[in-house]
């Protein structure tokens, strides 16, 4: 009688990038997005007098003539937010803008770099870089938000859309932030069982 042997299971070890990783990475692509749209309009405070952003501010002159309020055409110019805060000649809230952009981008490089590198150690410490790096900007992003009305307290005012945009901009980098913590454990390394003839 022929001796029969029943087949041997062989596995595989592959690499496979996680879809949430490859998410999280098009969630900061879009943050940069949104916060380069914000960074170049004047459309973030409406005030009685015009409009105010990080760059540029929209202003209406007006003429009262006999309570009646006529506006003039509004004249656009480099200026920004009246109250800024100053630093080195440069407006806190632009030279904050142009860090969350810049680091941004190295986050996605960063993200990018540990979907490539072969080694699991070298993968895991440079998507703790990733991680830092969106907590960096998530911090920089909230802090903006909430330092704009507090310099317009005394004002009244109306948030317009380029407002809307930086705050979408740091929803999604909020959520990039939670879902990069959560992933940062998870081994992208899965094992194919294969039959070995």
């Amino acid at each position: 009688m022929e001796n029969m042997r029943a087949p041997r299971a062989k596995f595989e070890r592959i690499y496979i990038i996680s879809p949430l990783k490859v998410a999280i990475v098009l969630l900061t692509s879009l943050h940069t997005f949104f916060v380069l749209i914000s960074f170049l309009t004047s459309f973030w405070i409406e005030t009685q007098s015009g409009n105010y952003g990080p760059l540029f501010r929209c202003e209406k002159p007006f003429h009262l003539k006999s309570y009646i309020v006529s506006p003039i055409d509004m004249k656009c110019y480099f200026g920004g937010f009246i109250y800024d805060i100053y630093l080195f000649k440069i407006p806190l809230i632009v030279l904050l803008i142009i860090l969350s952009f810049i680091l941004s981008i190295i986050s996605i490089i960063a993200s990018s770099l540990s979907f490539l590198k072969q080694s699991p150690s070298i993968r895991h410490r440079y998507w703790l870089y990733t991680i830092s790096l969106l907590l960096f900007i998530c911090l920089i992003d909230c802090f903006i938000l909430v330092f704009i009305p507090l310099i317009y307290y005394h004002q009244i005012y109306e948030f317009r859309w380029g407002y809307g945009i930086h705050c979408g901009g740091t929803l999604f980098i909020f959520v990039s932030l939670l879902s990069s913590i959560l992933t940062h454990n998870t081994d992208d390394v899965q094992y194919i069982e294969e039959i070995e003839k």
